[in-house]
């Protein structure tokens, strides 16, 4: 029996030395930013406008891992593809940008005024039937006490083809430029409505003066 024993052992022992030290690579993720600071910011004169930003909030799904879609109904994230924060902070920033140092937004910190909420309702790379990256924000224009507008916008940007395969680098770039001109859609709707808000007491007041 001893001699049974001995022999079974001998036999296993370099199987089990082969399991510690031939394991599979070692998983190593990759960070990666949509933002570009090679984007320049222009100051312009103020535009007389004011507004809060609100909340920016991403759908629950939406986390630090990259996600791609293959269908309607599914979606997928990638392993060792992370984000270096989280998508709805690089569109508040971006919203930051756009609205208050590029189109000259006083921007209100406390007290009454008009307030902008977006939701980050996709933020993802999207394969088939055509390879995008696809962003959509939902948003709201608040008054004082009643919503002025409230839409949601679509953008979606083709990914770079390779030479032999898409790069990771090429998926970012499709969803920096879809954030971005998403981001310029809503900061041209939000101040579109501004205006209008801004004209109708003078429009009521000279009807009344007529």
């Amino acid at each position: 029996m001893t001699r049974i024993r001995v022999f079974w052992i001998a036999m296993v022992l370099p199987h089990i030395g082969c399991a510690l030290f031939f394991k599979g690579d070692a998983f190593v993720p990759r960070y990666f930013s949509p933002e570009s600071s090679a984007t320049p910011t222009e100051p312009i004169a103020a535009s007389g406008l004011e507004l809060r930003l609100g909340h920016v909030n991403a759908a629950a799904y939406i986390k630090d891992r990259i996600v791609y879609r293959d269908s309607a109904y599914e979606i997928g994230y990638y392993e060792e593809r992370c984000w270096t924060e989280m998508p709805d902070a690089y569109v508040r920033r971006e919203l930051n940008r756009a609205l208050f140092d590029r189109r000259g937004i006083r921007q209100i910190m406390y007290g009454p005024g008009t307030t902008l909420d977006v939701d980050v309702v996709a933020f993802e790379e999207v394969r088939v039937p055509q390879h995008v990256g696809r962003v959509e924000l939902r948003y709201v224009v608040v008054g004082d006490r009643t919503v002025q507008l409230a839409r949601s916008i679509t953008v979606e940007r083709a990914v770079a083809p390779a030479a032999k395969a898409v790069t990771a680098d090429a998926i970012v770039k499709a969803l920096s430029t879809a954030m971005v001109d998403a981001v310029d859609m809503v900061a041209e709707s939000t101040i579109a409505e501004l205006r209008a808000e801004a004209a109708t007491p003078r429009s009521k007041f000279a009807a009344a003066v007529q």
